[in-house]
């Protein structure tokens, strides 16, 4: 048995060779790095184009002494954006100081592009007219609104005070979005507190109505900005443009080579021709000599009515790393006529994030078909990692690619672990047959005496 352990451990020893940055096809330099300890560099093209694996467990991130850092991967998130507040058009509301909201009847015209509003209070009996608020027009914003910030001039405001906010499609029905929102301001002793924003749940609406709970606290408004809600965008997709070339042996089959193993969601049609309509089958594969597999089926078309150009939409996919793509056109509805089919390939990138432990410059290095994935889970390598309390990662970017070991790190050669496992497997059999041997001669042995 001593034998057999022997002979394992120097196979393990044997087959567990360290990964350096000679030892992979290609290299890349990540540009932007400082004191920081993590940062992030979205996964270039050229990674797709020439890993060995579709999960991409041949990258490391190397330092400037070769040494291994940790990296782990992560999914591009929904991107935020915060829109710049809208100006909205805004009209006074004056009437008695004792009116309601309820008798407040407000008509809105639109001529020769000007906007005319007309106020109405009910049993108006002539007496004195005090500012009882604004209608703030929000028709043209087509757009949720999470409320409004109000301007008052460089003069400021000495007082401070409360108004309601309503909102109208048709300036009869009202809706109460708040009711009671402290606005102005207060100086004392040098010190200026100041109130111009009214917050409120996202609500899109083509009128607003700012009312004054205390008419003889009302301030004279020169301004209205809405302010437009949070918005979530996807990540910036990256695209591949190919042309699907014909098969000559079967009209109506276009293949296409994406030259790498893109995570594609996404497919978009340039057809030649306009006033184009076709049906058409996708199939993929990722070996030139395997079966073509079935994966999606659309209609692509490319029209001009009334003027204006209209193409189908991106077909969506589920994500899919094969690398040959078949396009078969139904021909029955005509084909796609003469010149070349377009194909543009989409995919959502993926970040690695990198620890920056050594000096840089750091590279990225990529395509060794014999590589392990060395990639740890991000909440392990980012301590304290919480979804309320994300660390700020600093992007980076990328070089030009550098090619290193070349096509001779892309190929598997021998399987030195899988065949030392076999040769230990034949050598623990052999040993055990031997020791099986001796045990039965020494048995034979006993029995004669």
């Amino acid at each position: 048995m001593k034998i057999l352990l022997t002979i394992l451990l120097a196979i393990a020893s044997f087959s567990a060779v360290a990964q350096k940055p000679g030892q992979f096809a290609y290299s890349i330099p990540i540009e932007g790095t400082g004191g920081d300890a993590f940062y992030r560099i979205a996964i270039p093209q050229p990674v797709y184009e020439a890993t060995a694996f579709p999960d991409l467990r041949d990258l490391r991130v190397f330092n400037g002494s070769g040494e291994p850092v940790p990296y782990a991967f992560r999914a591009i998130a929904l991107v935020s954006q915060k829109p710049e507040p809208v100006t909205l058009p805004f009209f006074p509301l004056r009437g008695p100081r004792d009116a309601r909201a309820e008798d407040l009847d407000v008509n809105v015209s639109r001529a020769g592009g000007k906007v005319n509003v007309t106020l109405h209070v009910r049993g108006d009996s002539g007496a004195q007219k005090v500012l009882l608020g604004f209608l703030v027009d929000a028709s043209a914003l087509k757009a949720p609104l999470s409320g409004l910030l109000i301007g008052w001039g460089p003069a400021g405001v000495a007082h401070l005070t409360s108004a309601r906010v309503e909102a109208s499609d048709d300036l009869r029905r009202w809706t109460t979005l708040v009711g009671d929102a402290p606005l102005g301001g207060l100086s004392h002793a040098g010190q200026h507190l100041e109130r111009n924003t009214i917050e409120f749940r996202s609500h899109e609406a083509k009128y607003l109505r700012l009312t004054w709970l205390d008419t003889g606290k009302a301030i004279e408004v020169d301004a209205v900005r809405g302010l437009v809600p949070e918005q979530w965008q996807p990540p910036e997709r990256m695209w591949k443009e190919v042309t699907a070339k014909p098969d000559a042996a079967t009209p109506g089959d276009y293949q296409f080579d994406l030259e790498g193993r893109f995570p594609i969601d996404r497919l978009e049609f340039a057809l030649p021709q306009e006033n184009t309509v076709v049906p058409l089958q996708v199939f993929t594969r990722n070996d030139p000599k395997a079966k073509w597999m079935a994966v999606a089926g659309t209609v692509a078309y490319r029209l001009k009515q009334d003027g204006r150009d209209l193409a189908s939409p991106a077909l969506v996919l589920g994500p899919n790393t094969h690398r040959y793509w078949l396009l078969r056109v139904d021909m029955k509805a005509g084909g796609i006529g003469s010149g070349a089919l377009g194909v543009k390939a989409g995919w959502t990138p993926r970040e690695l994030i990198f620890n920056a432990r050594g000096g840089g410059p750091f590279r990225l290095s990529y395509g060794n078909a014999k590589a392990e994935s060395g990639a740890l889970p991000l909440e392990t390598m980012v301590p304290d990692l919480r979804p309320d309390r994300a660390p700020k990662i600093a992007l980076v970017g990328a070089g030009a690619p550098n090619k290193v070991a070349g096509s001779a790190a892309m190929s598997p050669g021998i399987d030195a672990k899988a065949w030392g496992l076999w040769a230990a497997l034949a050598a623990g059999v052999a040993v055990l047959a031997w020791m099986a041997w001796t045990l039965s001669r020494q048995m034979q042995k006993a029995d004669k005496k």
